[in-house]
């Protein structure tokens, strides 16, 4: 119940919005029709977009060019219901045309962030950074004081930078939106899946020891490989393949080193496409040394 009043609480200020428009649009027909005194623009929403914070939603860039998007388009409003040319009707019909696709599209901006900074991924329906280590947290606590194991999963669409650049917007969300898709379905009822870049996922697989988190992981495998998911670069069929490794924590880790461990072992270790490395987190020390004798070496 409490997480579904927060939601409703965060919807709330797009009911202000909502409000504060049609007040100004009712104020702007009447100003233009009657030549009544011109009314002052809404300021809500701007306020409210000057101040958002993007950074552990917006992982493609989409969102920053929205919400200048609809600064522009706001003030292009603004201008036309208070500069009154001579025809005056014809210009409230153009004003009447553009609030009307501003609304919509103002209307579904505030929506998908308000649901973003409430914890979901809009494009794929998982969870996202912005409840990620709220709820890593409980589960190190849960492992910490009554011994509960889990594993961290991270996985990785492999290449996906160089596909991108060869394949439109909407191919590329595809991809992901499918990929996040097979990682929904490779989870257990009560396991948990964020996306967290453009094109990673972490994993939070609980009650799960590091056999149980490889197993996982290779659920995930199996059904990438059964999917075929397939793109096409310049009239060849290419394979979508991911690669991932594991991470059983121990009591006491620290979940941002816990992360930062999971990437730089995806990135060096991992050689092969497709591929799963798990391993038993270490200690900072134990890893320390295991990297200070290497180099020594």
């Amino acid at each position: 119940m409490a997480i579904h009043y927060s939601l409703d609480a965060k919807l709330n200020i797009l009911g202000e919005f909502l409000e504060e428009y049609t007040q100004w649009h009712t104020a702007v027909v009447k100003s233009l029709l009657l030549k009544g005194p011109k009314p002052d623009a809404p300021e809500k929403m701007i306020s409210w977009l000057n101040d958002l914070s993007l950074k552990n939603i917006d992982l493609d860039g989409r969102y920053a060019a929205k919400s200048e998007l609809l600064k522009q388009k706001h003030q292009v409003l603004a201008a036309m219901s208070t500069v009154v040319k001579q025809d005056a009707e014809k210009q409230l019909d153009t004003f009447l045309t553009e609030y009307v696709v501003f609304m919509n599209e103002m209307q579904t901006f505030c929506q998908s962030v308000l649901l973003e900074q409430w914890g979901l991924d809009v494009l794929t329906g998982l969870k996202n950074k912005a409840v990620l280590h709220r709820e890593l947290d409980v589960e190190m606590e849960r492992l910490s004081r009554e011994g509960f194991p889990f594993c961290l999963g991270l996985a990785r669409i492999d290449n996906f930078d160089a596909i991108s650049k060869k394949i439109n917007d909407e191919q590329a969300e595809e991809i992901i939106k499918e990929v996040a898709g097979m990682v929904l379905q490779s989870l257990r009822s009560y396991d948990e899946a964020f996306r967290v870049s453009r094109d990673h996922f972490i994993m939070c697989l609980k009650q799960s020891d590091l056999v149980g988190g490889q197993k996982g992981l290779e659920r995930l495998r199996d059904l990438m490989e059964d999917a075929q998911m397939k793109f096409n670069i310049d009239g060849k069929e290419k394979l979508v393949s991911l690669s991932c490794c594991v991470a059983a924590p121990l009591p006491g880790d620290d979940v941002n080193d816990l992360i930062d461990n999971l990437y730089v072992d995806l990135d060096k270790q991992i050689k092969d496409e497709g591929s799963v490395l798990a391993y038993q987190e270490m200690s900072p020390l134990e890893r320390f040394m295991k990297t200070d004798g290497k180099d020594k070496g």
